[in-house]
């Protein structure tokens, strides 16, 4: 870095060495280390294609416009909603969880309608945002929501429906059983963010 800063940032080192600050930080006190900066596309790119569900969702950003672009947004959006749930010890524990109790193809079609983003809906009746207002957190969000509830209520719909269409039966039983033992305040930033 002394000698020649053009080599130092051409060859990466900069990163290498913010890498090895970090590992060394962490092992001091590991709540100092944002657990939502997110992994280099590169290497996001080489974890998922470890599998074939992985692959596939690959293969489908690279079709949709670019992987890179899709990473980056599912990447953004998973932040904005882990930072809602604490500080980095709790966001932390989300991720490990979700990444030990989810299954891999729940993971990847949960990133997938990440990446699709919200579509139009028909408003939901009153039925049915009264059923989803029986939920603690569903009954916060309602309140919320106010006069916006029947459309947030719709679009929370359609993306379930939407993704329990992408997953196995057994993984969409597992991913939504997971979810129901959210707490409330987790499932409600979860809600917000999906929602629009």
């Amino acid at each position: 870095m002394a000698t020649d800063i053009h080599r130092y940032y051409d060859e990466k080192l900069d990163a290498e060495y913010a890498a090895l600050l970090e590992a060394e930080q962490s092992e001091i006190n590991p709540d100092l280390i944002n657990p939502t900066r997110p992994m280099d596309a590169d290497q996001s790119r080489t974890a998922l294609c470890s599998s074939e569900a992985g692959r596939r969702l690959v293969s489908d950003w690279d079709e949709m416009g670019g992987f890179r672009a899709h990473l980056a947004n599912v990447q953004r959006d998973a932040a904005n909603i882990v930072r809602a749930l604490g500080g980095n010890r709790e966001q932390r524990v989300f991720m490990e969880r979700f990444d030990s109790e989810v299954p891999e193809g729940a993971r990847y079609a949960i990133y997938s309608e990440i990446a699709a983003g919200t579509v139009y809906v028909t408003p939901a009746s009153p039925a049915e945002v009264k059923h989803f207002a029986t939920t603690a957190a569903g009954k916060l969000l309602a309140a919320e929501w106010g006069s916006y509830a029947a459309e947030k209520v719709a679009m929370l719909r359609a993306r379930a429906k939407r993704l329990t269409d992408a997953m196995t039966e057994e993984d969409a039983d597992e991913f939504w059983t997971w979810f129901d033992e959210l707490p409330p305040a987790t499932a409600m930033a979860i809600f917000r963010k999906m929602a629009g």
